[in-house]
């Protein structure tokens, strides 16, 4: 008899565990549904729980079109501190702190969720009560950083510059982690920057599917910079390598915006055809010694702000690409569908300078009022972050509101 109690207990126990690590999306929703609102556009929640894996063709099914993402983003370690900004398009999308707990084996996690146009501050204000999204919220964090001070950023490159398209595959056969997901998955998971190389290493990291949202024709996937307070590494995806041979990791690679850095030479001026963000790159690389702290670093970062492209020491710079010490972009710089040089630009210096003035004006009405129309798909830094990976710190701001961080700590 006591031996039958004792494996109906253990039973009892083993369906307790299996029931709380396999939560359902309705559960999550029930769990998930207060989000604490900061200021407009600006959220927050704790997950205590989430399911391990989330099928993005959920959202697409259902209507919602932005559920991969295009961004032109800006990031830098030094030393103790990580610097990011997410750069999008300017609108209501809604900026969310996202915590997780350290339950189930995984370490407790801070980081951002944003970049999603269809979640604006009116559907959140309402109340967040789809479980799909619900769910969807903790997988997707754009940066973050783990209790034991472990960071990853991701940032957009063009397939165009590697010829072969999306990276579908790193390791076949393995588990297989779609890259939108390697934020998360890497956070929970490791201790340390070269525990989170090694943990790349025995996965199979996948391209999100190419259908959904139209990334098949903007040809965008993913490159990572992965850090802690000792180490930093920026790791690539390409798929005009051999099976195996795919992914590139780049140990003390400390920069990365929006260009494959493994077909770049910064020394020798050499960068890919399809490179965008070398001047912020570049503004980044000059000024880097100057981060001793979160706010040098928040300096770091305001310095390549997305309303600071098209300018050069305060005065517009066409286009960012010509007479701009900070960018390499010329003549025989542009090919593609889209040149990106103009052989007599500046004849037409007035109206370029101009329309420049005009959208800058639009951008400030937007960002006053993110609901008016944005007919230029004028771009803004959406939120930048600074990471203090050694007191497992964060700083945030959004929409180039730089008077007023929110702090938080793990």
């Amino acid at each position: 008899m006591k031996n039958v109690l004792t494996m109906l207990f253990s039973l009892v126990i083993a369906l307790c565990i299996v029931v709380f690590t396999d939560i359902s999306e309705g559960e999550t929703a029930a769990r998930h549904s207060n989000f604490k609102k900061l200021a407009n556009q600006f959220y927050e929640v704790t997950y205590d729980d989430y399911k391990t894996d989330f099928d993005m063709k959920k959202l697409s099914d259902k209507g919602f079109s932005n559920v991969t993402f295009l961004g032109g983003c800006s990031a830098a370690k030094q030393g103790q501190f990580l610097g990011r900004n997410l750069d999008f398009i300017a609108g209501d999308a809604a900026e969310m702190v996202v915590r997780t707990t350290n339950k189930n084996s995984r370490y407790a996690t801070i980081g951002m969720f944003g970049g999603m146009l269809w979640l604006n501050s009116e559907m959140m204000d309402a109340g967040l009560k789809d479980a799909d999204v619900i769910e969807f919220i903790p997988h997707f964090i754009v940066d973050g950083m783990n209790e034991k001070g472990v960071a990853i950023e991701f940032n957009v490159v063009n397939t165009l510059d590697t010829g072969a398209g999306f990276t579908l595959h790193t390791n076949k056969g393995k588990k297989e982690v779609p890259q939108y997901f390697l934020p998360r998955y890497l956070l929970d998971r490791a201790a340390s920057a070269d525990e989170a190389i090694e943990i790349l290493k025995n996965i199979d990291v996948v391209s999100p599917n190419p259908d959904i949202g139209g990334i098949k024709a903007d040809n965008y996937e993913l490159h990572f910079l992965i850090c802690d307070k000792d180490k930093s590494y920026v790791v690539e995806l390409d798929n005009s390598k051999p099976e195996g041979e795919k992914m590139i990791v780049m140990p003390g690679e400390n920069i990365s915006t929006n260009y494959y850095l493994h077909l770049a030479d910064y020394e020798k001026g050499i960068y890919p055809d399809y490179s965008e963000g070398v001047e912020r790159y570049r503004r980044l690389k000059d000024n880097l010694d100057t981060v001793n702290s979160v706010e040098t670093m928040k300096k770091l970062m305001q310095m390549v702000k997305y309303t600071n492209t098209n300018r050069l020491d305060g005065e517009f710079a066409p286009g960012a690409n010509f007479d701009n010490p900070y960018t390499c972009f010329s003549e025989q710089f542009s090919s593609g569908d889209n040149p990106i040089h103009y052989n007599n630009y500046r004849e037409h210096l007035p109206e370029i300078t101009e329309l420049m003035r005009q959208k800058e004006s639009m951008l400030k009405k937007i960002l006053k009022d993110p609901k008016l129309e944005n007919p230029y798909n004028l771009w803004v830094t959406s939120h930048n972050t600074v990471y203090d990976l050694k007191n497992k710190k964060m700083t945030v701001a959004i929409y180039e509101r730089f008077n007023k961080y929110y702090n938080y700590s793990l």
